[in-house]
């Protein structure tokens, strides 16, 4: 119970601290356990938000700018996977609250398997990157499943698993400018990273 009411009180301090991050050959890493211990907690917390708010302020230091073509991140939606039928794909590029983002995903079908890819150009605003900056510093795994933080060739994002639905879900910021995200059901727990891992990121970062 005690733990249970801690993992509240966390969730609950995040969207504060979330605001405040706003104001301002494959190798990866995982986020830390939230401490069962209050203090320390807190302490892994502001430190999260700390790291979030540094990443933020070094992406406003790059300060936004238009974002490239859908059509250009197209050609960069993976090809289905073995056995898949891939869907056809769809792009836009929207214009909301003064800045500009494009948007490309496809969904990819096997049966009773379902697998959509997203990747979003945030052009460098701060706050489309802000969630994924911070749930990085985290990781927490039970019975039922894993939420964790991982760094992906450098690059920060948030994986989880789903026992019960078999659901896996990987959202990656490549070349601190671009949302991937996989998300899979059913499949196995590393289905995501194996998707992940077929696109052409070093070609994706160089995309301006």
């Amino acid at each position: 119970m005690k733990a249970r009411g801690l993992r509240l009180a966390a969730a609950a301090a995040l969207p504060l601290l979330l605001l405040a991050a706003c104001a301002r050959k494959e190798k990866a890493g995982e986020g830390k356990e939230l401490s069962k211990n209050p203090v320390a907690a807190m302490g892994q917390i502001s430190d999260a938000a700390r790291k979030a708010a540094d990443a933020a302020r070094e992406a406003s230091e790059m300060k936004p700018v238009d974002p490239v073509s859908f059509n250009a991140l197209l050609p960069l939606l993976p090809a289905a996977p073995a056995g898949f039928t891939a869907e056809e794909p769809r792009g836009e590029t929207t214009a909301a609250m003064g800045f500009k983002i494009s948007e490309v995903e496809r969904s990819y079908t096997k049966g009773e398997q379902r697998l959509h890819v997203k990747i979003v150009d945030g052009a460098y605003n701060s706050f489309v990157y802000a969630g994924v900056t911070m749930a990085a510093q985290f990781s927490h795994e039970s019975t039922e499943g894993y939420e964790k933080g991982v760094t992906i060739d450098g690059s920060p994002g948030v994986e989880k698993w789903s026992q019960a639905s078999r659901r896996g879900e990987l959202v990656v910021v490549v070349g601190k400018r671009f949302l991937v995200s996989v998300d899979a059901s059913p499949a196995e727990a590393d289905f995501v990273r194996t998707v992940f891992g077929s696109v052409d990121r070093a070609k994706l970062a160089s995309l301006k």
